[in-house]
């Protein structure tokens, strides 16, 4: 393998990471204004909402699992609901519309807090780059698109030390369903993820499980969101289903404090005492930097959907955390919870990058590789983009300044599952606007690394697969005939000893991780939230988001998360009903 000039690869990852693209006015396929979203209705800038107002929900973050989760509260049953965003809508940024503007959307990322961008760019402590989304739908307006349900022992798991969560198994997959509805198509392969379907099953990763949604070993094409017209769905589109008059969606709505308020613990004989405070409300502030109080109606709940990154930060801004981390930061401290900000996850990315030798149309992760059922094997997943090189390419060359040139890079890559090695957060700073410090501490785990070298080997297996051969470029200076057939490598190769080396191939998984925006913890189910997503020592108070996942649910999240607002949205209103059945019990017992 042949890698490019180093000057070209760096021009090609900045293009991934700089800030260079400003919003335009949304627009349709062919130039065409785009008619507003169905939750369009209950939209409205933070700066026109009232100083103070009351709901029975408040949901912190409009993201993959707020924006579900509003939605059922807001539903039969349910109540008047607040959802927060700090971003904007998703018509804003038109390349979030469709699957070719994944790569710009990526550029558009800004590090400025106070930048309208609809994804912030932050670098962890252990220096690999990432970014966070910041616009109403989440991660599910500026990812890939690539949906698939959790891995069937997750549920049996998911928590602290193992800690069983008590799925309602039936409720899980009437939840997903409800999700896959709206926002899940079945994709057409070709080209690239053709090829690398032929590839995986050629290196072995079987079965053939066709298309599904489920998580099976072997190769599978799994859902996208992207519609048939090529169009992006996300969480937000699933707000359509509140009922008019009870969901209020503000954005630009930068959530700066829960507001906590004490309340008399009553001691339970044979058990801890009940919780000595209770969120009632939050305060947020607009784009002109005024502040509002959204309040609790009595009975009512404050959810964090802010994120792995927001609810927890959010937790220790408002005093839930590790009392003595708190108190040295000036913070007063309401809840002694001593793990808010612990148990920081994000599962390592290494892969291949190559310039094609043929034509590749534009795709995102379709086809992926599951070698084992018990999930201790890295996934396999590819994408090919077509992005724009920087005019200073085409300067003293054949095209006009005006000329467009592109390249096309194929990559193919694996993600390292669970992970064990883990990391923490903390603050460093007590502006909201700012993302907090985090260290995953990739691969320090012996066994990620193992996988990692095992996963490698995978993508080494698939890219020396015949059906990769059509991709290598002649290299060398002898007749076209005579030339030896390489890929071209766009940045770092494998080492030649690949097959054999395990220490090579370790120092490649090291010095090449990267994210696959997985990250999740640091509020995590067992540890901060209870098995029904209640912080632990606060009332009215829950977190629902990837933020309580002490390990990735397979291939993918988004489908999960989605999933779990749905599912914790219908519990929440099932506790909702059972509480007006008790108190009409008690009222006809009282009048009697």
């Amino acid at each position: 393998m042949a890698a490019i000039p180093t000057r070209l690869h760096l021009l090609l990852a900045a293009l991934l990471v700089a800030p260079t693209l400003a919003a335009a006015q949304p627009q349709g396929f062919g130039g065409v204004v785009a008619p507003p979203p169905a939750y369009a209705r209950y939209v409205v800038d933070a700066a026109e909402t009232a100083a103070e107002e009351a709901y029975d929900y408040i949901v912190v973050g409009g993201g993959t699992a707020g924006c579900p989760l509003a939605a059922t509260l807001a539903g039969p049953g349910g109540g008047r609901v607040l959802v927060l965003e700090r971003g904007g809508a998703p018509a804003e940024f038109p390349p979030l519309a469709t699957a070719g503007g994944f790569v710009r959307t990526l550029a558009m990322a800004d590090p400025a807090p106070e930048s309208d961008a609809p994804a912030q760019t932050f670098a962890s402590e252990d220096g690999v780059p990432n970014v966070r989304a910041r616009v109403l739908g989440g991660a599910t307006s500026i990812n890939a698109g690539f949906y698939s349900r959790a891995h069937p022992d997750w549920f049996r798991s998911h928590g602290e030390g193992g800690e069983a969560m008590n799925w309602d198994m039936k409720l899980v997959n009437s939840s997903y369903e409800w999700v896959e509805r709206e926002l899940a198509f079945q994709p057409v392969v070709r080209g690239w993820q053709a090829a690398v379907r032929a590839g995986l099953l050629e290196a072995n990763v079987t079965p053939w499980n066709g298309f599904t949604m489920d998580h099976v070993s072997g190769t599978k094409v799994g859902a996208t969101t992207f519609d048939s017209s090529g169009r992006r769905r996300s969480a937000a589109d699933l707000l359509a289903f509140a009922r008019p008059g009870r969901l209020r969606v503000a954005i630009r709505a930068t959530v700066t404090r829960i507001i906590m308020s004490p309340i008399e613990p009553v001691a339970r004989r044979g058990r801890s005492p009940q919780p000595a405070v209770a969120a009632s409300g939050v305060v947020y502030q607009d784009r002109l930097l005024q502040q509002h109080h959204a309040l609790l109606r009595p009975g009512g709940e404050v959810i964090l959907s802010a994120g792995s990154l927001g609810s927890p930060q959010l937790l220790l801004l408002s005093g839930i955390g590790p009392a003595n981390d708190l108190t040295s930061l000036g913070i007063p401290v309401f809840a002694d919870v001593p793990d808010v900000g612990k148990h920081m996850f994000d599962n390592p990315r290494n892969g291949i990058s190559i310039i094609p030798s043929i034509p590749i149309d534009h795709s995102l992760i379709q086809v992926v590789g599951i070698p084992s059922a018990n999930g201790n094997e890295s996934y396999l997943e590819a994408a090919s983009y077509i992005v724009p090189l920087a005019p200073i390419l085409r300067r003293g060359g054949p095209f006009s300044p005006s000329s467009p040139l592109y390249v096309t890079v194929v990559t193919i890559m694996e993600k390292v599952p669970g992970p064990l090695s883990e990391g923490s957060l903390w603050l460093t700073s007590s502006n909201p606007l700012e993302s907090p410090s985090v260290r995953f501490n990739y691969l320090s785990r012996r066994e990620d690394l193992a996988r990692c070298v095992t996963g490698m080997r995978r993508v080494a297996k698939v890219l020396e697969s015949t059906t990769m051969d059509v991709f290598r470029s002649a290299m060398g200076s002898l007749s076209q005939d005579s030339r030896r057939r390489e890929f071209r490598i766009v940045g770092a190769a494998l080492p030649v000893d690949w097959r054999t080396n395990d220490t090579a191939l370790g120092d490649f998984c090291q010095q090449t991780v990267a994210t696959l925006w997985h990250y999740h913890g640091g509020c995590v189910a067992g540890s901060v939230v209870d098995r029904d997503f209640r912080v632990f020592r606060v009332r009215a108070l829950r977190v629902v988001d990837g933020s309580t996942f002490r390990e990735t649910p397979g291939t993918n999240p988004q489908a999960t998360i989605m999933m779990m607002g749905r599912y914790i949205g219908q519990k929440m209103i099932d506790e909702r009903h059972s509480r007006r059945q008790v108190r009409t019990s008690t009222d006809s017992s009282s009048n009697a």
